[in-house]
């Protein structure tokens, strides 16, 4: 509970208004920590987590993973919403995406991707939904069996990093 919640609650409210430093407590209570394990330390389920925008590929896009629900919004308006399983023992690291909603074709299908992390950089490779073979490697751009993107991390305040 915060220290303001407490000064008031414990009659103490007139002393905390007359000095508010009183009120918060120490500073350093007021933020949080930073993370003790650098991100590229973390499994990478959770370093997926967050929101992921298109730098390279024939389809800009935004990509969106919550848990292991992910949306995959196109610039021409397209948006797959489903939920995927990793496999980061895989070689490459593989992922497959049930979509649950989207292009109705396209619902109820699997999307067998693959996948690689470099810290805020996300290089994502998925076959046609349905398609029975997962990519080996990451094609070219402008392949037509293969939709090969590079996604780079959106933080909180729609920055980059640099």
């Amino acid at each position: 509970m915060p220290k303001r919640s407490r000064a008031r609650a414990t009659g103490a409210g007139d002393e905390a208004l007359a000095h508010p430093e009183l009120a918060l407590g120490h500073l350093e209570d007021c933020w949080d920590e930073p993370d003790p394990v650098p991100r590229a330390g973390r499994p990478d389920l959770e370093q997926l987590q967050g929101a992921w925008a298109t730098v390279s590929g024939r389809r800009p896009a935004e990509f969106l993973v919550s848990g292991n629900h992910v949306t995959v919004h196109f610039a021409d308006g397209t948006i797959y919403l489903g939920c995927f399983d990793l496999h980061p023992a895989a070689s490459p690291k593989a992922m497959d995406v049930r979509i649950e909603e989207g292009p109705p074709p396209h619902r109820g299908l699997t999307a067998l991707c693959i996948y690689e992390l470099d810290g805020d950089t996300l290089r994502w490779c998925t076959s046609g939904p349905g398609q029975k073979e997962r990519p080996s490697d990451f094609a070219a751009p402008d392949d037509a069996h293969h939709l090969c993107l590079v996604f780079q991390r959106e933080h909180r305040n729609g920055a980059r990093p640099s």
